[in-house]
């Protein structure tokens, strides 16, 4: 049923490698300091608590139909993507247990997150629908994190809201890496069932509940924020923080590409590669690689 492979024009492409990195981060410095912007704390930090549990469905979803990969370069990629995706699942848990843990009590969305989301959506859709749809749904997700990965190491977006080096680096490898790694799940899914109305059911699914759990994550935090006492929290600037709240949605902020992102993706014939940003990514990862080394 609508055929995706009959209807792609350009040919594919990968990255030429995707090496599984394994930084030493531990964040300690972070723990307490004031942000530089409490919005943009917040929207990164409810990121990063829906990262771990999210690579590790990732896994699970691409995990699911390694044997049934004939293309053995795509099959290393598939090993090379889960080494990729462990890493960061670990980076983020201990950013968000050092830093996060710090300042809110990060429990109650984790325990919300993990049985609401994956003990019960993911249960029982796969059941009803097929393990198909989860990998699809892995590979919209792809697409949305390697979006405001390029967006990020290419419009200095990081830099400018970022001052803390470690926290830089941490960023931008991540988005190094997603950029390295955005064709396997969608090149995975092509491989089992290359059928539009697949792909573009898992771009509607993914597109309703991601949103969705990033603003359970960061209303959680917020809310913490507002009550007294809670940490380096109390001291949040209400007018401050709405501010940037607008300067994000208006001025190229990651919130600012999710529509076009979902646009894009829905094209017939569309595939990762079409935005070729792998030197840009292999260019940044060289001049972070020392001084990841230098933490290890």
């Amino acid at each position: 049923m609508l055929n995706e492979k009959t209807m792609r024009q350009a040919p594919t492409k990968r990255s030429e490698q995707i090496p599984v990195r394994k930084p030493q981060w531990k964040f300690n410095d972070l723990v307490g300091q004031k942000p530089r912007s409490d919005f943009g704390r917040m929207m990164f930090g409810a990121m990063s608590l829906v990262f771990p549990e999210g690579e590790r469905f990732f896994i699970r979803s691409v995990k699911h139909f390694a044997s049934h990969i004939k293309d053995e370069s795509l099959a290393q990629d598939v090993k090379n993507f889960i080494g990729q995706e462990v890493q960061h699942g670990k980076l983020h848990e201990i950013f968000n247990n050092t830093v996060l843990g710090h300042d809110y009590d990060l429990q109650p969305f984790l325990n919300w997150y993990k049985s609401a989301m994956f003990d019960t959506v993911e249960k029982y859709a796969t059941q009803l629908l097929g393990e198909k749809l989860a990998l699809s749904v892995t590979a919209a997700a792809e697409h949305f994190t390697a979006t405001w990965a390029a967006h990020g190491l290419s419009s200095g977006y990081l830099e400018q809201h970022i001052n803390n080096q470690d926290l830089l680096d941490f960023m931008q490898w991540h988005a190094v890496e997603e950029i390295e790694h955005k064709h396997v799940a969608f090149d995975v899914l092509q491989e089992v069932d290359d059928s539009y109305v697949l792909r573009a059911a898992g771009m509607l699914f993914c597109a309703t509940l991601l949103p969705f759990v990033i603003s359970v994550a960061f209303v959680s935090l917020m809310r913490q924020a507002l009550q007294q006492g809670v940490g380096q929290a109390k001291s949040i600037d209400i007018l401050a923080f709405f501010r940037d709240g607008f300067y994000e949605s208006r001025n190229g902020g990651i919130m600012s590409s999710f529509l076009p992102a979902i646009v894009e993706y829905l094209k017939p014939g569309f595939h990762p590669s079409d935005h070729d940003d792998y030197a840009m990514a292999k260019k940044v990862a060289e001049r972070i690689e020392k001084r990841m080394a230098a933490v290890a």
